[in-house]
């Protein structure tokens, strides 16, 4: 049997599954930000201060003070793991207000990885039987969710935005983001943002051949003022898209 996507609306009997996609979304992106982090500046930094105040000042044996590598190094594990779990259920307490979710049927019985399956995408629902539906098992593997921008006037914003790391990101997001950017334009939106991290690489290139545009580039704090992200932000002019449409 071949497996398929349906992209639809999203439910209220959907919030449990999308929270832990959001959840485990947010946190593949931890060990990469935590390997980026130990090899900066301020960690080594932090580390021979550390190892100074200890000799120095409270006179502990040079030998002891080799322990501070390892705290540091946890130290730094900790606190960015912390941060992206608390972004992670700050997300998770967002409720929706515009969503779509992306629903995967596959056969109860499936060897094959999922990057190696061609998928079936239908809008809606899939133009098949209940009871053919029923022989496959549901799961929900991408969500984006649409609301209006708090600062920026008459703008849409995007959030709580997941794929599931085992499905081809290209291939799901594509149809998912054609039907957002379809709605906005049909509420009136102008302009639609969005805002990736420095390390989220497969969403920058997908949204640049969408045609979005960098607004501004800025950083984040995750530990203090010591470490910090460097964040962009997006924009796609609606307006722009809507009158090439009507061109073509």
């Amino acid at each position: 049997m071949q497996p398929f996507i349906v992209v639809r609306n999203y439910r209220e009997d959907d919030e449990l599954k999308c929270q832990e996609l959001v959840r485990d979304y947010i946190m593949s992106f931890f060990k990469k930000s935590f390997y980026c982090f130990c090899f900066r500046e301020i960690t080594l930094q932090f580390i021979v201060i550390t190892w100074a105040i200890l000799f120095i000042f409270l006179g502990v044996p040079l030998t002891f003070c080799a322990l501070c590598v390892p705290g540091c190094i946890f130290f730094l594990f900790s606190g960015t793991y912390f941060s992206f779990y608390a972004k992670a259920v700050e997300l998770m307490k967002t409720k929706p207000n515009q969503a779509l979710v992306a629903e995967c049927y596959e056969p109860y019985i499936f060897r094959l990885k999922p990057n190696e399956v061609t998928y079936q995408i239908f809008m809606d629902d899939a133009p098949y039987e209940p009871s053919f539906k029923n022989k496959f098992r549901k799961k929900i593997i991408a969500t984006v969710s649409v609301k209006s921008h708090s600062s920026i006037y008459n703008a849409a914003w995007i959030y709580r935005f997941a794929v599931s790391p085992n499905y081809s990101f290209q291939k799901v997001a594509e149809p998912m983001f054609g039907l957002i950017l379809k709605n906005c334009v049909q509420l009136g939106y102008q302009t639609i943002e969005s805002t990736i991290s420095e390390w989220q690489e497969n969403e920058r290139d997908f949204y640049d051949n969408l045609g979005f545009a960098t607004r501004q580039i800025y950083h984040k704090q995750i530990i203090g003022n010591s470490l910090s992200v460097m964040k962009t932000q997006l924009t796609f002019n609606l307006r722009k898209d809507e009158a090439l449409q009507k061109q073509n």
